[in-house]
């Protein structure tokens, strides 16, 4: 697998997906357009080689595949989180903040 051809987003849509299991619920929760998401969905069957959540009386279930790859996912965009955010310190000597608690 070429790693150069994989959209984060993908990973990030496949982390609610696994989350929700259920595809208009997770496209709300990232705000995104139903189609949207099923086509998303549909290209990391393409990726994984794998239907990675399958539609049952249930509802949508992950497959073994899916399973073992949820919490890897979660690891890896926790780490992307922590690499991107800035890391500013409070410091309450040097802050000018206000702080308004009753006016």
């Amino acid at each position: 697998m070429n790693i150069a051809r994989i959209d984060l987003n993908l990973l990030v849509y496949l982390d609610m997906l696994l989350r929700e299991r259920n595809v208009t619920r997770a496209a709300n929760q990232l705000g995104i357009t139903q189609p949207a998401m099923s086509n998303g969905l549909r290209r990391l069957r393409d990726l994984f080689e794998d239907p990675l959540l399958v539609r049952t009386s249930e509802g949508m279930i992950p497959t073994e595949r899916a399973q073992k790859l949820q919490p890897q996912i979660r690891n890896i965009l926790a780490n992307v989180e922590k690499t991107v955010q800035t890391t500013t310190e409070f410091n309450a000597e040097d802050s000018e903040r206000v702080f308004r608690i009753i006016e």
